[in-house]
């Protein structure tokens, strides 16, 4: 579920599609993204496998060190796996949901975030 209907969601100028994934333990950015906005991708030590949500296995390689973001004004950076991630630009896992304190109300459809100067905002998932 995309979280961020009708919210600004952008990197390096450009608006992007993003997935929240509090089942991924880490967070993913595209590599086209990764390429289009000329990101500085690492290698990591020793990569692993990945298994999507269509079943099939992808290697994570790259990583890009600190990428900073925005949504809807609220400026942020998480480090991003590179992984090919179909549709979406960029998938935020656990690790900053954590980062941010999240807190996920399914009832309303709604993800509140303390941001990092420990004010709160909340953002709203799509009706459909």
């Amino acid at each position: 579920m995309s979280w961020f209907h009708n919210t600004d969601r952008k990197i390096c100028d450009q608006f992007i599609s993003i997935l929240i994934d509090p089942g991924s333990n880490y967070s993913y950015v595209n590599p086209n993204l990764v390429d289009k906005c000329g990101l500085n991708k690492e290698v990591h030590a020793k990569y692993w496998l990945v298994q999507l949500a269509t079943g099939t296995k992808k290697r994570v390689h790259h990583w890009v060190r600190a990428c900073a973001f925005e949504l809807n004004g609220m400026l942020t950076t998480t480090h991003l796996n590179v992984l090919p991630l179909g549709s979406y630009n960029m998938l935020l896992g656990m690790d900053w949901l954590y980062k941010h304190a999240a807190i996920i109300d399914c009832q309303n459809k709604s993800l509140n975030l303390q941001t990092p100067n420990k004010s709160k905002v909340v953002f709203y998932g799509s009706s459909s």
